[in-house]
């Protein structure tokens, strides 16, 4: 196989190889031969640390660390790693003190690699592969380089990645892997949560997410990152509207979405605080009253355990606490106080997350009628843009304090009632009207 390389690329290699050895590595040559567009692009040498900074200092070289003999540089707005050839020694506490020893032997360096699929280098003419790595690479396997615990304890993010690389990427796994990854599983608890929130992330909305957090939740190492997860595994909903436990409802519900991160994580949220509240009626059926309570509780706090955004997090919960929809009569009003509480970005997440959600119960209770309904009045509403927020509103909170509204948390009230009566009437979204309202609403009396 050749690799076209582009101008930059093959600048840099070039470069290194002028002076010693040069080779890119990695994520690039191993999307190239799985046929994917490869993002990132890194480099290894065996130049020594200053003099590879002197070599790209027209560049302004970074240093990414200097105790790995790693820099960054960045052309054309793109970063470049170049890192010095190196194997790690022994297996550390913290990432951060890897004892290291530098190497002139590209086989030495690959042997650190986490898989063997990772485990191969490119020196723009020839292909240097780790041991099995040609082998894995053409069959699309995904195997640890050398003895998987040993790779785990060097850094227990491996284990994250290994389900990362599962669900991004087509590629097959042995089961005895993932014996050997359960064994190891506890360990996740040791990294930070903000390395454990961007692998979830990428693994909830790869392409093979279904299989895979299927795959994690039947060898019990989701619950590490999401410990009320064990509760739904096999939890029977015993209700007629119901085909599926708990976990295998959230996980067929998030196949049906798409690659939307906010998407996902409401739908693997949505359900999760069923079993907190479930209860058996006298009709033989069980039921699961205030579920979306306690499904909002449970996504807010994992979620900022995990070093979400209060943002993000507030999205994410908000489309779980209304997700159970239920109303026979939509209308042009109802839309659009939709819209004023979600947005409409958020909206249109929310309604893919009720859809999948009613797609994986009982065909026979499956409606979406209403469904459509909204999606047809939200297109009437977009064609005609009528006001939706409060800053569409004709009046402002100064308009407010010029009439005699004092300072303080009513002027935020008023603003939130006048909303309401512009949404139920947009004829009224003019100064002269909404200033009555306000001084009606300000002066009317205690109860």
């Amino acid at each position: 196989m050749e690799i076209k390389l582009n101008h930059n690329i093959e600048f840099i290699l070039n470069l290194l190889k002028e002076e010693g050895q040069g080779y890119i590595v990695g994520g690039f040559v191993r999307d190239i031969f799985l046929g994917l567009n490869p993002k990132d692009c890194d480099f290894v040498t065996d130049i020594e640390y200053e003099r590879l900074k002197e070599i790209f200092k027209k560049f302004k070289p970074k240093e990414m660390g200097k105790h790995f003999g790693i820099i960054q540089i960045k052309i054309g707005g793109i970063p470049y790693e170049i890192a010095k050839m190196r194997e790690d020694i022994g297996i550390p506490l913290d990432r951060k003190v890897q004892k290291v020893e530098f190497t002139k032997n590209i086989y030495d360096d690959l042997k650190r690699r986490d898989f063997t699929i990772n485990a191969i280098a490119y020196d723009g003419e020839k292909f240097y592969f780790g041991e099995k790595s040609k082998e894995d690479i053409e069959n699309k396997v995904l195997r640890f380089v050398g003895d998987c615990t040993q790779r785990i304890k060097e850094d227990p993010l491996r284990i994250l990645r290994y389900f990362r690389f599962l669900a991004t990427k087509d590629l097959k796994y042995f089961p005895e892997t993932i014996e050997e990854i359960k064994k190891s599983k506890n360990l996740i608890q040791n990294l930070s949560a903000e390395r454990i929130r961007d692998e979830l992330n990428k693994i909830i909305i790869g392409k093979n997410a279904y299989k895979v957090l299927k795959l994690m939740s039947e060898n019990k190492i989701l619950e590490e990152i999401i410990p009320e997860w064990s509760k739904t595994i096999g939890f029977d909903q015993k209700n007629i509207h119901h085909i599926y436990t708990v976990d295998e409802h959230i996980l067929k519900s998030l196949e049906l979405t798409n690659g939307d991160l906010i998407t996902r994580l409401a739908v693997l949220f949505h359900d999760i605080g069923k079993p907190r509240c479930y209860t058996f009626g006298e009709d033989g059926q069980g039921h699961f009253y205030k579920h979306e309570k306690y499904s909002v509780e449970i996504a807010e706090k994992l979620m900022l355990n995990l070093k979400f955004s209060k943002l993000d997090t507030e999205r994410v919960c908000k489309i779980i606490k209304y997700h159970s929809l239920y109303r026979e009569n939509i209308d042009e009003i109802f839309v659009k106080k939709m819209l004023n509480r979600f947005g409409e970005e958020d909206l249109y997440r929310y309604l893919e997350v009720v859809e999948a959600d009613r797609r994986t119960h009982n065909n026979d209770v499956c409606n979406l009628e209403d469904l459509e309904q909204i999606k047809t009045i939200l297109k009437k509403i977009q064609e005609t843009k009528p006001p939706l927020s409060i800053k569409d509103l004709k009046i402002s909170g100064k308009d407010l304090l010029k009439v005699g509204v004092p300072k303080g948390k009513i002027i935020g009230e008023i603003l939130d009632y006048l909303m309401e009566k512009v949404l139920e009437d947009e004829n009224l979204n003019n100064y002269e009207t909404l200033i009555n309202l306000a001084i009606n609403y300000k002066d009317r009396p205690e109860t």
